[in-house]
């Protein structure tokens, strides 16, 4: 099973790279062959080859709405649309337009199953390197989580 595991977001932005802190927090990890970590950064059109002959993608990225910080997201696309989904977080604009035009131009190479991570930021519009304490303590806890559930896919892949 091709797993693709995204992290959105400006590392120069402090909680708003939080995307970017998960996954490379994440590659600390012995992960199996077939999960891929990307760090995507600011979504732009080219996500498509991300999103693109995976099984299953999953993406980390920043949420802002004002609740309390470090406050953890999970969306399946077993529950919402996909376009639902990536509009939920601030980078998923761009996401969500990929998503829109491989289903269109690639429908069978799109993949079966989107998980998106939300996390409530504390910071927004801040210029520095490192997350703020709650969404520092957040992503550790996320990134074991994110782990586990990749790791979980791909096994139910391997019993089928």
């Amino acid at each position: 099973m091709k797993i693709n595991i995204l992290g959105c977001g400006n590392i120069l932005a402090s909680d708003e790279g939080v995307g970017i802190h998960a996954i490379r927090k994440m590659s600390e990890k012995k992960l199996p062959g077939g999960i891929k970590l990307k760090e995507v950064g600011r979504p732009g059109s080219f996500l498509l080859d991300y999103l693109m002959d995976a099984d299953a993608v999953i993406v980390i990225d920043a949420v802002a709405k004002g609740l309390k910080p470090g406050t953890v997201f999970r969306f399946d696309s077993n529950e919402y649309p996909p376009e639902e989904l990536l509009g939920f977080t601030i980078h998923g604009f761009n996401l969500v337009e990929a998503y829109k035009k491989g289903i269109k131009q690639y429908p069978d190479r799109m993949p079966g199953k989107i998980i998106v991570y939300g996390i409530e930021i504390k910071e927004r519009g801040k210029f520095k390197t490192v997350l703020s304490t709650p969404i520092k303590k957040t992503v550790n806890k996320l990134v074991r989580e994110i782990k586990k559930e990749a790791l979980t896919l791909n096994q139910k892949n391997k019993a089928r």
